[in-house]
């Protein structure tokens, strides 16, 4: 399954002042392709991670509070819905 609207999701993520972290593509947990790419937001307020498979379609976010090294993962994070 590939993502239609893939451009749209990563102009919704750039609008947010999202960026992307690596410009390698990394290995999907999911599908096992090398296909994730990265984008990352951070501030004095914490930062998010957010993951997109552009083989796959599955995205994942992690939150960061501030001053902390810790990630924690929306378990029930939907791209769209952030987006919106």
């Amino acid at each position: 399954m590939t993502i239609d609207d893939l451009d749209t999701l990563r102009a919704g993520l750039r609008k947010r002042g999202f960026r992307i972290e690596d410009p390698q593509l990394h290995d999907c947990p999911d599908c096992g392709a090398k296909a994730i790419e990265r984008h990352v937001i951070s501030g004095r307020a914490g930062g998010r991670d957010v993951t997109i498979c552009m083989a796959c379609g599955k995205a994942r976010s992690w939150r960061s509070e501030p001053g902390l090294e810790a990630r924690t993962e929306d378990k029930d994070f939907d791209l769209r819905a952030f987006l919106r």
